[in-house]
This record gives C-alpha cells, structure tokens and sequence, in this order.
C-alpha cells in the first residue's frame, strides 16, 4: 500500500469511503482542513468519511529511497546547494532594486530641501518688498498700459509725501494680534436690534459705517436719507437730507474726537461731506458736494490719513479727493473698464487702491500716479464688495456670484473660496482690526476665521437680506443693517 499523496508506504494509513484511495491519516487530514475535498477525485471529503486500515503486522515505514547510496546523497545536496543560489540570486536582486528606491526617495527629499529652501527665501523677500510699498505688488504684477484722458499725470509730489509718510507710519504699526478668541467668537449673539429706520415706503438699510470712538452709527437707506444714530441710547441723533436718490455708500471721515465728518455716496451721481456744529436741532450740514461722476458713485472708501477720499461709479472712472476742500485731486480712466466700478477699499497702507468692477475683475491702483498694479479675475457678475485685511497681506471680494474670493497679495493667488447656503446671497464683508476673522454678510451673518476657515458662528437674526456690516475695534462685537429696516448688534456672551 502506498499513500496517494506522498507515494510512500503511509505509517497509518487510511482509506476514503467515496475515492476508495489510500493515504497516510496526517496528509489527509491536513489536506482536508486546508480544502475539504479529496485530493484525487476532487469529491467534498471529510474526516468522518476515512476508515483506519488495520494491518498486521503494522506497517513499517521504510527508508528514504533518496538516502540509501552516496550518489544520492550528493545530488540532494547539490539540489539543495542549486536551491541556495537561486535564493541567493533573489535576494541579490531585490537588494539592487531597494538600493535604487532608497536613492530615488533621497533624491526627492534633496530636491524637496532646496525647494522649500527657495520658497523661503522667496517668502522673505516678498516680506521685505511688502515693508516697502513703494515695491509692494508692483515687483510682481504686470503692470498694464494705461490710457488716461483726463488731464494730468497722478497727484502733486505735496500729497504723494503725505501719503508716503502716513505709509511709512502704518506699515510698522498694523500688525495686531486677536483680542478675542477663536471660543469667544463662537459665542456671539444678539445683543440689541434697533426696528423700523428709515422710510417704509422704500424700506431697507443700504450702508452703515462705524464711531466706535463716540458710539455712533452712520447709516444710508434706499429713502434717499442718511441717519446718524447713537449706539447707547438706541435713538436717531440726526438726519442727513439731499440727495435725490437711494444712498449706496456711508462712511466717517475718522479724524475728529468729537462730531466727526460724514460722508455720503448716492445713486444720484453725487457725493455729499457732511459737517458737524454740535448744536441745534440739525448738527449736521452739508459742506461740499462732489459732482464729478456722471453715473451711480458705488464705491466710497475714506484714505487712512483722513484728508483724502475716493469715489468708484458705474460711469467707469475713480476719483481722488480732498475732503476739508471738496476738491477733486485726480480722476481716473482704465480703457479696460466699460461697464463701471461696482466697490472699492483702500489698502491699509494707503498707496493701493482696489477697485471691483461690473464684469467680475478687481484692479488695483498706485493712487499716486493713477497706473494699475495688478488684476484678479474669477468672479462671476458685479464685485459686490472688496475688503484689505488690516495686515495688508490678505484681500477678501464677493460677487454676484455669492462666492468670496480670498486672494494673497504676496503671491496674487486665491488661498480659499468661501460658500454660504445654497442659493445664499453675500453683500457685505468685513474683517475685524486683527485680521484674524471676517464677517460674511447676505442671507445671514457668518464669521470665519483666517488660515483655517473654520466657521466659527451663523447669525440668522436678520428677516431680509443683510446688506452692510462692521466689527467694532476690539472684535468683541460686530454691527449690521438691512432690508429689514433694523440696525441689528451683535456680541460675545457676557
């Protein structure tokens, strides 16, 4: 009897009820546990399926037919010699293809080295040109030909080392850092809401500008009316009359303690600076009217040193003007720009000015020599609104498109894209003075914070769209109006 597996004389040897074959009991059980099926026939087989062969006398198992001359016993070690070699073999070449992955990954992390070490001597660099304005940007973008047809060739060289010298001065102080937390923020909730401003006729708050300093709201409406409010008392202080169409645009001059200078822009084609006597029953008159738009003024953006301000209207030009004077310094035309300007902002160190436009493109300016310094495309529509971070690096815009853009001015490239609910409107932005979060306004109210994006609040307090809002100068609470004629406050839990 010999086994049907090994071929040899099995010790106890069994036999398979379905196969009628022979094995030796330890393959076949084995064999049966690995497969459950017999070997031979390839039929389902199980250990109960085996019958002992009782033999006597027993089996003995006999000696290896391999091992019984010398001969053979040189050609098993020859096999097993042969075998060694071709492991060895093996292994060589494996040790030559890890030899050639391990100096490929070194190859790539000495390439990554002086990569990152580029990029960081890139990075200085543009830090370094940012301290200088006079190199900010301009290193980098192209700078477009421009064909201006109004006369002259930029502002006086007595205004441009004015601006200068309030950019030298900025640009080393505007690094600030949080006041509040990230956890503090996510706290915030209505604290006042302040109903029923301006007229029900043409109902709707359409801009609103803040005096922390003496708690006081400027606010513009589609009823053609400006309104001053004080923030304590919750009361009306004042009513800015003359314009003849809706107010697009309001603003605090920012340089006086007391009864500072407003300012005003309308769909009228018109600007009005608006100044304080402190007394009587109408404080405020009206000082200047600027008159040299032909169209809607839809951007109003008071320059830092708080002498200067420019205007942005849907007849395609920007203006440069002194506000103790009412005097127009420059007036600016892009051939590029048919369909108007939508927004502007000035950039915190005061020498860039950011414009958007009808057509979804936001260009940036010298407002000292009136050239473009680059443009950011992307949007969708209108350039709702543009916003600078208060450390220069970062612009956030939204459009029509209710998509906000975050662009990094060192590198001209979108770091994020932000997106409210689906079919979310976004009309307003607004970063507090750290640069550290910024407020979304539209549908609700939703507050990001910078590098991650996290949403840290959503303020659904408002009944008609949100269409302006700003923190106040420690972030520890941000003010809103909208179409719901309601001046709405928001805060951190007390």
């Amino acid at each position: 009897m010999f086994c049907a597996i090994s071929g040899e004389a099995p010790e106890h040897p069994v036999v398979s009820k379905k196969s009628g074959q022979v094995y030796e009991r330890r393959l076949i059980v084995k064999y049966i546990e690995d497969n459950g099926k017999d070997p031979v026939t390839g039929e389902d087989l199980s250990e109960e399926d085996l019958l002992d062969i009782k033999s006597s006398p027993s089996t003995v198992k006999p000696r290896p037919p391999t091992m019984t001359s010398i001969p053979s016993i040189l050609s098993v070690l020859q096999n097993e010699w042969d075998s060694i070699m071709l492991e060895t073999f093996t292994m060589k070449q494996q040790y030559q293809q890890v030899r050639q992955e391990l100096s490929h990954a070194l190859y790539q992390h000495d390439a990554a080295c002086r990569v990152i070490a580029r990029l960081m001597k890139e990075r200085d660099a543009a830090r370094e040109a940012l301290a200088n304005v006079q190199a900010h940007i301009g290193t980098k973008a192209p700078v477009e030909d421009v064909n201006m047809t109004e006369a002259g060739s930029g502002l006086s060289a007595e205004v441009r080392e004015k601006l200068e010298a309030t950019t030298a001065v900025l640009s080393k102080t505007r690094k600030r850092k949080a006041n509040v937390t990230s956890e503090a923020v996510q706290t915030y909730s209505q604290r006042k809401a302040i109903g029923a401003l301006h007229a029900a006729r043409s109902p709707g708050i359409t801009a609103l500008s803040l005096d922390a300093k003496n708690g006081l709201i400027l606010t513009g409406g589609n009823d053609k009316n400006a309104m001053i409010f004080n923030q304590e008392e919750g009361n009306a202080i004042a009513t800015l009359k003359g314009h003849s169409k809706k107010i697009t645009r309001v603003a605090w001059n920012g340089k006086s303690e007391e009864n500072d200078t407003a300012l005003t822009a309308s769909a009228d084609h018109t600007v009005k600076i608006w100044t304080s006597s402190g007394e009587g029953k109408t404080p405020y008159s009206c000082a200047h009217t600027l008159s040299n738009h032909t169209a809607e003024v839809t951007g109003l953006a008071v320059h830092p040193t708080k002498d200067y301000v420019a205007t942005a209207s849907l007849d395609s030009t920007w203006a440069f003007h002194d506000i103790a004077t009412g005097e127009t310094l420059l007036t600016a035309r892009h051939d590029d720009v048919s369909s108007g300007y939508t927004s502007a902002a000035f950039h915190p160190d005061g020498l860039l000015l950011g414009t958007g436009t009808s057509d979804g493109v936001v260009k940036i300016w010298d407002v000292r020599t009136k050239d473009t310094v680059a443009s950011f495309e992307g949007h969708t529509g209108a350039v709702k609104t543009i916003t600078f971070s208060e450390n220069g690096y970062l612009m956030a815009a939204a459009g029509e498109d209710n998509v906000v853009s975050i662009w990094n001015l060192r590198t001209l490239e979108v770091v994020q894209k932000l997106q409210v609910a689906d079919s979310g409107v976004i009309n307003a932005l607004a970063w507090d003075q750290s640069g550290t979060y910024l407020a979304v306004g539209g549908t609700d109210i939703r507050i990001f914070k910078v590098k991650t994006w996290q949403e840290l609040a959503v303020l659904t307090d408002n009944t008609a769209e949100v269409s302006s809002l700003e923190f106040g100068p420690l972030g520890d609470y941000l003010v809103a109006g909208g179409l719901d004629r309601s001046l709405r406050v928001f805060g951190i839990a007390e």
